[in-house]
């Protein structure tokens, strides 16, 4: 296990925590709708019981410098969605090393502020209390929630590429983005 296990976050109206086994039915139910699936690389879909159980059990073994949390609201302890990075998974043999960030929330939780205040949370835990120099990501094209999100918490335009994506069964057109540990301290700095 690494050592973020144990970790827990507190914002304004979200409590980050670590993901529990008793999690998964919640989250199979809420990260099953296609519209989620088809914007994340790793999620398949249809997304039961099994797959969050293999998240959860992935998200344990990972090595120290990753983390990924729970999303609930405060006063509240199921899980809207998830927010996290670590090692970014299938890549081709050669390819340059890279630290994912990624989030995702359940329908009924989208246009509320939630996922920026998440991952504004979960950002500095990544720069804060590990070693990651820079973390990068990808949002499709067309998604204009997510590259807005990501834009508002500093990521700058990497460029366009094509990745794989599970829930949308191939692959499709994304911009990959990153942040910078230093960009992100000049952000805090501005009030980002």
């Amino acid at each position: 296990m690494s050592d973020h296990d144990t970790t827990t976050i507190a914002t304004d109206r979200l409590v980050l925590r670590p993901l529990r086994l008793d999690d998964a039915p919640r989250l199979a139910r809420i990260a099953n709708p296609a519209e989620i699936a088809r914007r994340l690389a790793t999620t398949p879909h249809p997304y039961d019981e099994k797959d969050a159980l293999d998240f959860i059990a992935r998200v344990r073994a990972a090595p120290a410098g990753a983390a990924c949390f729970a999303i609930t609201l405060k006063g509240m302890d199921e899980p809207i969605g998830t927010c996290g990075y670590g090692p970014a998974r299938d890549r081709a043999d050669g390819a340059m090393t890279e630290t994912d960030f990624g989030y995702w929330l359940g329908l009924d939780y989208w246009g509320k502020g939630y996922a920026t205040e998440a991952a504004r949370a979960v950002l500095a835990h990544a720069f804060e209390r590990s070693e990651v120099a820079v973390l990068t990501t990808d949002y499709q094209l067309g998604n204009d929630a997510s590259r807005r999100v990501l834009v508002r918490l500093g990521f700058r335009l990497v460029g366009p590429r094509r990745r794989h994506s599970l829930g949308a069964g191939g692959d499709v057109e994304t911009m990959q983005v990153e942040l910078t540990s230093a960009d992100w301290r000049a952000g805090r700095e501005m009030g980002r």
